[in-house]
């Protein structure tokens, strides 16, 4: 059984790779534009709005970033065919370029991360990354079903 002091050993170092990661991108511009042209390439053609909304993020965000990679020619924006006011994302050959580059000098660089682990080691814990995330997933949807429940002895409207 899991306890306390091996829940807040496994909380600090979660939040201290998660400030490394903050910290890379504010660094490195390019990441943050790198996680947008990802969202586009696997929704192509989604307005701003949904693609806030894959990525967790602001629509303005959104929005304001898809501008400037609209002016890199790396994002192609149109009207959105189903609604004239709204516009829909899809990339360019320079966004698909872009990513290409950005993704290989990610990997090169997670690469370097592991100099020394073993491939079973790497497994092991994207094993159990994506085992934490289910576990994650299923208590916020437990949670979201809990908030939508009438309370008892109230009147639903």
């Amino acid at each position: 059984m899991v306890n306390r002091e091996d829940v807040a050993g496994l909380v600090a170092a979660l939040f201290t790779v998660n400030n490394g990661l903050t910290r890379a991108m504010k660094q490195r511009p390019k990441a943050g534009e790198l996680r947008l042209l990802q969202a586009v390439a696997l929704h192509e053609g989604s307005r701003p709005s949904e693609l806030a909304e894959a990525m967790g993020v602001d629509r303005s965000l959104v929005t304001r970033q898809l501008r400037d990679l609209e002016d890199e020619g790396k994002v192609a924006v149109r009207p959105d065919p189903s609604d004239g006011r709204a516009f829909v994302a899809e990339l360019t050959e320079q966004g698909r370029q872009q990513i290409a580059e950005l993704t290989e000098f990610g990997m090169r660089r997670y690469e370097s991360f592991l100099d020394g682990w073993e491939a079973d080691e790497v497994r092991e814990l994207t094993r159990l990354l994506w085992k934490f995330e289910q576990g994650k997933a299923a208590v916020i949807e437990r949670e979201q079903q809990e908030q939508q429940r009438p309370e008892r002895g109230r009147r639903q409207r």
